[in-house]
Parts: C-alpha cells; sequence; structure tokens
C-alpha cells in the first residue's frame, strides 16, 4: 500500500493507492473518511497516529 499526502489551502489530503480516502480542514479542524476499510481494527496504520 502506497500512502500519499497531500496539502493544498486550508485542506489535508490522504490517498491511498491513488485513492482519496482521507480529508481534513486544518483551519477548524474537521475531517471526513472516504473509505472506512482503509482503516479498521484489522489495519496496521492509523490515519491520526503515528506508527510506533
Amino acid at each position: 500500500m502506497v500512502f500519499t499526502k497531500e496539502s493544498k489551502d486550508n485542506e489535508l489530503y490522504v490517498h491511498m493507492n491513488g485513492k482519496l480516502i482521507y480529508k481534513r480542514w486544518l483551519k477548524t479542524g474537521q475531517s471526513k473518511v472516504f473509505d472506512l476499510i482503509a482503516h479498521d481494527k484489522y489495519t496496521e496504520y492509523s490515519i491520526n497516529e503515528n506508527k510506533k
């Protein structure tokens, strides 16, 4: 899996294999997850947390 982060103006986008899975508005802190399969209890990575 390839994760890419892109920041435009006030928005942060996270893509997985070229598909948009997460968007966050930086000024307000609001966010939206577009693909629930991208992060569930069986995945290795968390969008909000760094891997330890």
